[in-house]
């Protein structure tokens, strides 16, 4: 594994911080990394969403009801059968963020939520 050397001026700032927050200086880097990763794996899932909304009018004529797999913005695999389209997916893209969604009517689901009542009618 390769070795991270951090410039001077983040070690200053990452030490003042760990001692603010009462943690140590590695737990920081591993929230930093982690927060990081994630970012960037909500960024590419955002754009698999745009594209799987651009590509839905030739999705729901081809795959009307089946699973699609949506990565760099293109149409990789599809099956009716999700778990299966699951595992090819893993297989060949590993942990990659890849969009997995099912093709309907609609390319954007609505859902509803309820909320509790608290008792008062909304007029």
């Amino acid at each position: 594994m390769e070795t991270i050397t951090l410039r001077a001026d983040l070690q200053t700032t990452l030490t003042a911080s760990a001692s603010l927050e009462d943690k140590s200086i590695n737990d920081l880097v591993n929230e930093a990394v982690e927060r990081y990763l994630l970012q960037r794996q909500l960024t590419k899932i955002d754009a698999e969403i745009e594209a799987y909304q651009r590509l839905h009018p030739m999705l729901r004529q081809a795959h009307f009801g089946q699973w699609v797999a949506v990565h760099e913005q293109q149409l990789v695999d599809f099956d009716i059968d999700r778990a299966a389209l699951y595992q090819r997916v893993r297989q060949k893209y590993g942990l990659r963020p890849v969009l997995i969604r099912q093709v309907a009517e609609q390319p954007e689901e609505e859902l509803l939520v309820r909320t509790p009542s608290d008792g008062r009618r909304v007029e």
